[in-house]
């Protein structure tokens, strides 16, 4: 049975995903460099150390990528304080069906918890979650299990009782490294054949995810 679900954000949760790849190109072009869209697809859901290692060789020699990422910051910024944050299908439908049916959830975002913490509760979302696990909490970011790990744990659940929703080919690594079971909701990326056969399912949307949920748990 699923008993809990741990959730990613960017990309799954809200459609934050593009804004991101925008903000990093955007900022190379200030500093006269470019970020290609292959290198912005492959940062999708990885730890910061992964991102840098793309991202300075796909700009190539003189990107200060710290310098870049102050500038993506603000681009960011002011972008969701004029547009405000866009929910992606069926998540609040998704929340309010594991609440009613006393499935625990978790946050478990690669973004800085005070950053995350602030999306949420600017999307009306936070009060549907019993706890949350960010990036800056964990030492080996996506790939690496450990996110789906510790979140398991803040909620007294067997990681094998745990339903791991992601967009990012980052992400699913980590979560069927942790021996979650996983599913991919896809928004910029597309599943490979190899996904395909090691994630428990693949869904258009996450009110889709609530009919398999309903399923594995009859």
């Amino acid at each position: 049975m699923i008993k809990a679900v741990l959730f990613d954000m960017d990309g799954l949760m809200f459609d934050t995903e593009r804004l991101y790849g925008n903000a990093w190109q955007n900022a190379a072009k200030l500093q006269g460099f470019r970020i290609s869209d292959e290198a912005i697809l492959q940062i999708k859901g990885a730890n910061k150390a992964l991102v840098y290692k793309i991202l300075k060789e796909d700009a190539g020699e003189g990107f200060d990528i710290d310098k870049g990422r102050e500038t993506r910051e603000e681009y960011i910024t002011n972008h969701i304080k004029e547009h405000g944050i866009t929910k992606k299908k069926g998540l609040d439908k998704l929340l309010i069906f594991l609440k009613e049916n006393n499935i625990k959830t978790c946050l478990a975002s690669s973004t800085k918890r005070e950053v995350a913490l602030r999306y949420l509760k600017m999307a009306d979302v936070y009060k549907y979650f019993d706890n949350f696990t960010c990036g800056d909490e964990i030492e080996n970011g996506k790939p690496a299990p450990d996110i789906f790990l510790k979140a398991a744990k803040k909620l007294g659940t067997d990681i094998k009782e745990c339903l791991v929703l992601e967009d990012s080919i980052n992400g699913i690594k980590g979560g069927l490294s942790a021996g979650a079971r996983v599913i991919m909701v896809p928004d910029t990326i597309e599943p490979t054949d190899e996904i395909r056969k090691k994630v428990d399912a693949i869904k258009p949307d996450l009110e889709a995810v609530i009919e398999w949920i309903s399923k594995e748990n009859k």
